[in-house]
């Protein structure tokens, strides 16, 4: 299909159009970017991170101490990641925040620039700071706390709220070792028959329910 006269005219004027003998190597050029973009794309399985599913935290290893402590939480019940992680004022400043902070986390892990210590940026803070208000208002508005929780007002006003409650949802201690080196598996890229209980123990249990002693 031809261009339009006027949107060639406009390519030739800004020199955005190469001299007739580069033009293959140009469109080969283009055609490599275009198609590793596209690569990388589906490789890093970019579309899970539009959704709200927790699993697309685990895409990068380094965060399983994260997801796994909150698995074993009790906010895994009420809440995903994006309840406490990404602003809800409005749809767009929601997955504006996603992609500004899911570009910063891909490019230190690219460049293996990960700290050893994963901790919130200021923005983020506030952000998760908002959130912990927004679904527990009636709890840190609630005037009988006062009644068993010193200082309940200013805790809740100058500080951040996991300075007190250091084990919601991740835990004290958040490392492989302190959970026990476990690997979740990624459903994208799991056979549909994977199960955590190994053949061997499986097969025993079947074997002690026909067989009991």
């Amino acid at each position: 299909m031809a261009l339009p006269a006027n949107f060639k005219r406009f390519l030739f004027e800004k020199s955005l159009v190469p001299p007739r003998k580069w033009r293959p190597a140009a469109t080969f050029l283009v055609a490599v970017i275009a198609g590793l973009g596209f690569f990388l794309l589906d490789f890093s399985n970019a579309s899970s991170y539009l959704s709200d599913d927790p699993q697309a935290c685990v895409n990068c290893h380094i965060m399983q101490p994260q997801y796994i402590t909150w698995t074993h939480s009790s906010h895994r019940e009420v809440a995903h990641c994006n309840d406490c992680h990404v602003p809800h004022n409005n749809v767009a400043n929601k997955y504006f925040f996603k992609a500004k902070d899911g570009l910063y986390h891909a490019s230190v892990f690219t460049m293996r620039g990960e700290p050893e210590v994963i901790q919130s940026r200021p923005p983020s803070i506030e952000v998760i700071q908002n959130n912990c208000i927004r679904c527990h208002q009636d709890q840190v508005t609630d005037a009988k706390m006062e009644a068993f929780v010193a200082d309940h007002t200013a805790n809740r006003t100058d500080r951040t709220c996991w300075e007190c409650h250091r084990d919601v949802p991740h835990g004290r201690v958040r490392s492989l070792s302190s959970v026990g080196a476990q690997i979740e598996p990624i459903r994208e890229y799991s056979a549909e028959d994977l199960s955590v209980i190994p053949k061997w123990l499986q097969e025993s249990m079947q074997s002690q329910k026909t067989n009991p002693k």
